[in-house]
C-alpha cells in the first residue's frame, strides 16, 4: 500500500501521537484529526438529521469492518484461538449493523480507508488504535441515541442503545486483548452530544496523513462472512422490527413507518 500524505493536520498532539505510532508506540490521539471532513458532517444549529447520523454511522461500521477483517487476514499478530473467535465475532456484528443501517437508507461515505503503520502487524498498536476507535463509535452512537429521542422517535433511538451496547463489548474485548481490565468506567463515556462532532476524529482515515498507510478497499459483505465462517453473533430482533414485542404486526408497522416519516421530513435539509 502506498503512503498518503495528502491531509494536512494541524494539531501538535497529533503530530506527537503519528511519531509515536510510526514508531510502535502507539499513542495516537484520535481527537486530533481533523480535517477535510469536518465540514461534510457540519449541521445546522437545530441538530443533526438522521441521514447525516446514519451515513457516517454507516462509514464508521465500513471502517469497522475493513479494519478487523485485515488483522484477522493479515494473522501476523500472535492472538489465541479464543480472541480470533471473539474478533471473528465482533467483525460479523459490524457487519449486522451495517446491514441494518443500509436496509434503512444510509450509504458509507467511502469505501476506501487509511490506516496507522503497523496497526495490523504490532499488537500495541493495534489494542490503542482500536480502543480508541470503538470510544468514538460508543461515544458517536450515545450521541445519535440523544438526538433521536430529541426527535421523538423512541423505538430508533432503543435501536442505536442496542448497537452501542455491542460496540461496548468490543471495547472491553479489545481492553482485555491489551492486558487491561475491560470495564473500566461506571458510565459509558459520552465524548459528543451531536453525532457530527464525531465526523472530524474519523478524518485521516477517510484522507489519508502522516504516519497513515493506503487506501485499503472496505472487502464486502460476502468476504466478510466467508472470514467469520462459524464464528457468528446471534441476530436479534431491533426495537423498529414491528413484530419484536409480539403485538400487532400492523399496526405497529405503521406506526414506526409514520415516525419515521415524520423524522425525516422534521430534519430534512432545505
Amino acid at each position: 500500500m502506498a503512503h498518503s500524505d495528502n491531509t494536512k493536520l494541524s494539531r501538535r498532539t497529533l503530530l506527537k501521537g503519528t511519531a509515536a505510532l510510526t514508531a510502535g508506540a502507539a499513542t495516537l490521539g484520535f481527537s486530533g484529526l481533523f480535517g477535510d471532513y469536518s465540514q461534510a458532517f457540519a449541521q445546522a444549529n437545530n441538530g443533526d438529521s438522521v441521514k447525516t447520523m446514519i451515513d457516517l454511522a454507516a462509514t464508521a461500521e465500513a471502517f469497522a469492518c475493513t479494519h478487523y477483517y485485515n488483522v484477522l487476514q493479515t494473522a501476523k499478530i500472535n492472538f489465541n484461538a479464543q480472541q480470533v473467535k471473539q474478533m471473528k465475532a465482533a467483525l460479523d456484528s459490524e457487519a449486522e449493523h451495517l446491514k441494518f443501517l443500509q436496509a434503512n437508507g444510509a450509504s458509507p461515505l467511502v469505501d476506501k480507508f487509511y490506516f496507522p503503520f503497523k496497526v495490523w502487524t504490532d499488537l500495541d498498536t493495534f489494542v490503542t488504535v482500536t480502543e480508541q476507535g470503538e470510544a468514538i463509535f460508543v461515544g458517536a452512537y450515545l450521541a445519535a441515541v440523544r438526538r433521536i429521542a430529541e426527535l421523538n422517535n423512541p423505538l430508533l433511538a432503543a435501536t442505536v442503545a442496542q448497537i452501542v451496547g455491542v460496540e461496548a463489548q468490543h471495547l472491553s474485548l479489545i481492553r482485555e486483548i491489551g492486558g487491561k481490565i475491560g470495564d473500566n468506567t461506571s458510565l459509558l463515556l459520552a465524548s459528543y452530544y451531536n453525532v457530527s462532532d464525531a465526523g472530524p476524529s474519523l478524518n485521516a482515515f477517510l484522507k489519508g496523513g502522516p504516519g497513515f498507510e493506503g487506501p485499503t478497499n472496505f472487502p464486502g459483505l460476502d468476504v466478510i462472512g466467508t472470514l467469520v465462517g462459524q464464528d457468528t453473533v446471534k441476530v436479534v430482533k431491533p426495537f423498529t422490527d414491528p413484530t419484536a414485542f409480539g403485538g400487532s404486526a400492523a399496526t405497529m408497522s405503521a406506526t414506526m413507518s409514520a415516525t419515521m416519516a415524520g423524522t425525516m421530513s422534521a430534519t430534512a435539509k432545505p
